[in-house]
């Protein structure tokens, strides 16, 4: 079967090319997740065969051997694969797939072309071999962001962007959902990141949220969940599995035999797996383009990469399964914490990579408010006069979800259940005091005004003097009532 290329992937070998003969050893393609990286790797491949010239393909797990091996039989590709034990052991072929893992472990073997995939995660075993520059370097990535990626690679070849993929069909769209998410105020920080022991304590209790929002929105998809460690990924499964959704999980603890059964049986479009359930390895290179919903309870602080590769393992177009949309629901808070980095990035792509120079910090802009939570459905869109989900119709110029706005107004349509919960809730308790009425009351007030329930109960909240506006908010929802009531009052009376 012969490889034919896209007309970016084709613009982007080109590139390469041009790069070569202009002498540059270590490049990068970046193109975004789903685009076709391993096809244009497997063109690259094949070009070699033919010109009798030797290649490495470097995989960043032992897992994605089995992929990269498939997709060069899928055009008839020669090669051997370096593993123990591994049944493709044939060091005679030009063509050599190997992980770097065991590549640690043993001489690189001799290359004209060195293909690095996930080339943005920076193994010492890569960078020490690769900083020789005695033999030519393609990277690829969809994510090239990593801190001094420009000290082992001197350029970046990016010639599509995601949402020119999206618009052509090449990648499906998708939409996001944002019920809840875990307050992360406060919690430990190491190397940048938050810690996973303190993501996954603050995300436990809206464990049942992921579920209830999938049992609500999923359409009962394929699904991959991202949990923030593997007991909070047990706890995951538990909750699905109880609620009738068959899912597995997918972490160190499972071993090769049963994860590669497990994804085997995942990838059937008939498949009686659901979802699958991981940390970060199913992140990167993973591929089941029927996956139509992405589950992120794993809240990230600063990973932009990370949170993209996550995103990305929804974006895969599958025709034949009949799948147009990828479902985001976000347990996580990623989503708003890296709109506008993502949607530069999927609209502009890359121009430069990260020499590891120090930069001077930027003076802080005000934020454009691209981005609001309906308080309806939680849709989370670019800013417009309605939600683009639900039709919900924004009584006021949204704000940035992230900047908790002090009025009820902007409490309402910004959707910030923490801020909703720590200003409006009080005044409602206080309310409830002032006029005689018990938490049940209480309850259905801020049911009515917020569209959730609060995280605290009745008796343990210190009451607070309600502000004008709140006031004439509940005000209003019994004048409504009192006329629903006489409306119906009347309609019986007529009728009798």
């Amino acid at each position: 079967m012969s490889i034919e290329l896209r007309d970016y992937q084709g613009e982007a070998v080109e590139f390469l090319r041009a790069n070569i003969h202009a002498g540059i050893e270590n490049q990068i393609l970046c193109m975004g997740t789903g685009s076709g990286k391993t096809v244009v790797g497997a063109y690259l491949a094949d070009e070699c065969e033919k010109k009798m010239k030797r290649l490495v393909f470097v995989v960043d797990r032992i897992a994605l051997i089995e992929q990269t091996s498939e997709t060069l039989d899928r055009y008839g590709i020669p090669h051997g694969v370096i593993q123990a034990q591994h049944w493709r052991w044939k060091p005679w072929e030009r063509i050599q797939v190997a992980s770097v893992q065991t590549l640690a472990r043993r001489k690189w073997p001799d290359a004209d072309l060195i293909i690095v995939d996930e080339c943005h995660g920076l193994h010492k075993t890569i960078t020490d071999r690769i900083g020789k520059r005695d033999t030519v370097v393609i990277g690829l990535s969809a994510t090239p962001f990593t801190r001094g990626l420009g000290k082992h690679y001197d350029a970046v070849v990016s010639v599509v962007s995601t949402n020119k993929l999206i618009a052509d069909k090449h990648l499906v769209p998708f939409r996001i959902f944002a019920a809840s998410e875990p307050d992360m105020t406060g919690a430990k920080v190491t190397a940048g990141e938050w810690s996973d022991s303190e993501a996954a304590e603050r995300s436990m209790p809206i464990v049942g949220d992921c579920v209830a929002e999938y049992l609500k929105h999923g359409e009962g998809r394929k699904f991959i969940a991202f949990g923030a460690t593997v007991a909070h990924c047990e706890e995951l499964q538990r909750q699905f599995m109880a609620a009738g959704v068959v899912c597995d999980l997918y972490t160190y603890k499972t071993g090769d035999d049963a994860r590669g059964a497990m994804v085997k049986e995942f990838r059937k479009p008939d498949s009686s797996i659901r979802g699958l359930i991981s940390v970060a390895a199913l992140s990167k290179g993973f591929d089941v383009s029927d996956v139509g919903c992405i589950i992120m309870a794993r809240p990230l602080k600063s990973s932009l990469a990370e949170h993209i590769q996550i995103l990305g393992r929804g974006l895969r177009s599958s025709p034949e399964t009949g799948k147009a949309d990828c479902l985001v629901l976000d347990h996580s808070g990623n989503c708003v914490r890296f709109w506008d980095q993502m949607q530069d990035f999927f609209e502009h792509g890359i121009a430069e990579l990260d020499d590891g120079a120090r930069r001077k910090k930027e003076p802080s802009q005000p934020k454009d408010k691209k981005v609001v939570k309906c308080s309806q459905c939680f849709c989370v869109h670019a800013a417009a006069p309605r939600c683009p989900a639900c039709g919900f119709e924004y009584p006021a110029k949204p704000s940035n979800i992230t900047h908790a706005q002090g009025t009820l107004k902007e409490l309402v349509v910004s959707g910030n259940r923490a801020a909703l919960n720590r200003n409006i809730w009080p005044q409602i308790v206080g309310l409830a005091n002032e006029w005689g009425k018990n938490d049940k009351w209480a309850l259905a007030q801020y049911m009515k005004l917020s569209g959730a329930w609060p995280t605290q109960k009745f008796e343990h909240t210190r009451p607070v003097t309600p502000t004008k506006e709140v006031r004439n908010k509940i005000k209003s929802f019994a004048v409504a009532w009192h006329k629903v009531r006489s409306k119906q009052h009347s309609e019986r009376s007529a009728s009798i």
